[in-house]
């Protein structure tokens, strides 16, 4: 069965299709995905890479690139005249090493969509999540207010019966290891934001506990605790609450048995915060594989321009 919220994402994409780079052009899967986005109108792929060795891949593998621009390395924008406007930019690094960066593609790629020549970038197939994550810190820089990146998954429970009923988003199962307080703050905002973008939804975050509102006196609640005052002092507009355990934050009947309070998250969130990697990667892993749930993602965020990174296991 194909799923209805693919489905919408697609026919949005379709109606204003994004320029999207992609700077591992010697994977074949990379040249086969960028074709198909052409084809059925989602976005505008460009390829970073030698014309005459892409042509070559596409015809190996039988891939038709119609619609997909290719982008030689650096001839197209030159790396002086890239790094220039980066530094022009208030960019951190310095001009010289900015532009031996620029010959490295993942670089070049992140070059192009700091500057807005493109408006997505997608990697990870040849590159470790933190060779992108590097390269899109360094290159196009964090949200202001944000100093950690991280990372959502939109889930797809079949039977789940939730306020945004079968979807909600899980953060963070990707990126983050250990957070602080200040970095639960800082994933719970972002992952706020991508919500609003992606999906049109008025987020309700609940930040995730062993313990709800007390009920347990432990230094990880604490943290927890702690990253909620802090949200709040930065992010008033954000419906947040926590630290709730994970019935507390969306079965309406628990909350309102293990709550002394009113709120507006507890019993319906359609966003949850996890204390830490360990937790959040483990159960959407459990949740996509006894439920047969849709994960889909990571979708890194925290960055000024949309950078995605792909599993190096990806189709």
């Amino acid at each position: 069965m194909k799923s209805k919220v693919m489905e919408n994402l697609s026919a949005r994409a379709k109606k204003s299709p994004s320029l999207l780079v992609f700077p591992e052009a010697s994977e074949p899967d990379i040249l086969a995905a960028a074709g198909l986005a052409a084809h059925r109108g989602i976005a505008h792929p460009i390829l970073i890479g030698d014309s005459t060795h892409i042509d070559m891949l596409a015809k190996e593998h039988n891939i038709s690139l119609e619609g997909v621009q290719v982008l030689p390395l650096p001839q197209a924008v030159p790396a002086s005249e890239l790094a220039a406007s980066y530094v022009a930019g208030g960019g951190s690094l310095p001009e010289s090493l900015v532009r031996k960066r620029l010959t490295l593609p993942l670089y070049y790629a992140a070059m192009l969509l700091r500057l807005g020549k493109v408006d997505a970038m997608v990697a990870g197939l040849a590159h470790s999540t933190a060779d992108v994550i590097f390269a899109a810190k360094a290159i196009v820089g964090m949200q202001e207010g944000i100093v950690t990146p991280s990372s959502m998954f939109l889930m797809e429970i079949p039977g789940y019966n939730g306020s945004e009923e079968e979807l909600i988003v899980f953060a963070d199962c990707g990126v983050c290891v250990d957070p602080s307080p200040s970095d639960i703050a800082d994933i719970a905002i972002a992952t706020a934001h991508t919500v609003r973008k992606l999906l049109a939804w008025d987020p309700r975050v609940a930040l995730l506990s062993f313990s709800t509102k007390g009920s347990s006196r432990h230094p990880r609640a604490d943290t927890t605790r702690e990253a909620l005052s802090i949200v709040r002092q930065r992010a008033p507009w954000l419906s947040i609450d926590g630290e709730l355990q994970l019935d507390a934050a969306i079965v309406p009947a628990v909350a309102s048995k293990k709550l002394p309070e009113k709120s507006d998250v507890a019993g319906r969130a359609n966003i949850l915060i996890f204390p830490d990697l360990n937790a959040g990667n483990i159960t959407y892993k459990a949740v996509q594989r006894f439920a047969n749930a849709h994960a889909y993602g990571p979708f890194l965020q925290g960055f000024t321009r949309v950078v995605s990174d792909l599993s190096r296991g990806s189709s």
